[in-house]
């Protein structure tokens, strides 16, 4: 399974954007990891300024393209789709091609499956021939149509919904459509948001993608392999809690913590005083964590029944 960082280049911790307050602040160690971070995913709806096309050219990138309908729709701005598709066109040269598969997703139609598949129809006439997705409690015969057409799909949708509420609806689905009677997947799937390990865990994605490495070091905290998240910031409300930050472990916890962060090259002095450096430990952090959910996890095969987390 691949894990798309989301956003690395809309929060300008790359190289090729030039950062004064981000790139900038970053020591050696830091732009060795965000220079070379494998899956990226980016949003049409934040990177359509030519800075971010110019950064990700002179990097060398080669991305996987969200439309952001969704980013836009919340903030009341219509993305249109002879737009996108032009966007895309001119730009091919820093999308990712994956066995024949442009890494760029369909321009959703929110709330509107029909608007989503008409698009997926309207970008491949046009000459762009993008992932198609499938939302949440969207009529299930877009899917089985998807399924029947497609090599790679995606499924969107799940922001905001309690991992609970994503169980019962992923598994019902992976079930009925997306796996074969031994439980092996029929194509290619990838998850759009997914930030519960777990969910990457419990599935057998091709793909996801998440922005949880922001998420967090935005808040103060650092995702560990080893221990899983950890307030660090100094100005944490959570530092004057016991057992909620890293200064109020047990002295054998902190001792854990300490070590693994300096065999990582990290040190508790810059990450809880410099929230770049988290970002780049969070970054570090989900790669290692990739790593790990494939060494311990079947992405080849499925059986609901067999997987409670409940």
């Amino acid at each position: 399974m691949k894990l798309y960082t989301a956003a690395v280049y809309t929060n300008e911790y790359v190289p090729g954007m030039h950062s004064p307050i981000r790139w900038d602040v970053l020591n050696e160690h830091e732009r060795n990891i965000v220079s070379n971070l494998p899956n990226i995913l980016e949003s049409y709806h934040y990177v359509w300024k030519d800075k971010y096309v110019k950064g990700m050219r002179e990097d060398g990138a080669k991305i996987f393209l969200d439309s952001g309908a969704f980013s836009a729709y919340t903030l009341g701005v219509k993305i249109h789709l002879p737009t996108y598709v032009d966007y895309i066109k001119r730009n091919m040269d820093i999308f990712r091609v994956e066995d024949g598969v442009l890494m760029v997703a369909v321009l959703d139609g929110i709330g509107d499956p029909l608007e989503t598949y008409r698009n997926q129809l309207t970008m491949e006439a046009l000459g762009v021939k993008p992932m198609p997705c499938f939302h949440a409690g969207e009529d299930e015969r877009y899917l089985e149509w998807y399924i029947q057409n497609y090599d790679y799909i995606s499924l969107g949708g799940m922001v905001g919904s309690s991992t609970k509420q994503l169980i019962l609806w992923l598994d019902r689905v992976w079930d009925k459509y997306l796996v074969d009677g031994s439980g092996r997947p029929r194509l290619k799937v990838h998850g759009f948001g997914i930030t519960s390990i777990p969910i990457m865990e419990r599935y057998p994605w091709w793909s996801c993608d998440s922005s949880s490495w922001i998420q967090a070091g935005s808040f103060g905290s650092i995702v560990t392999p080893e221990f899983g998240p950890i307030a660090i910031s100094d100005k944490s409300p959570q530092r004057h809690d016991a057992g909620m930050h890293l200064s109020t472990l047990t002295p054998a916890e902190q001792d854990k913590v300490l070590q693994a962060l300096e065999k990582a090259g990290f040190t508790y002095e810059r990450l809880s005083t410099v929230y770049q450096s988290r970002m780049a430990y969070n970054l570090w952090a989900y790669g290692v964590i990739n790593a790990m959910m494939n060494a311990a996890n079947d992405y080849n095969h499925f059986q609901a029944h067999n997987q409670e987390l409940f």
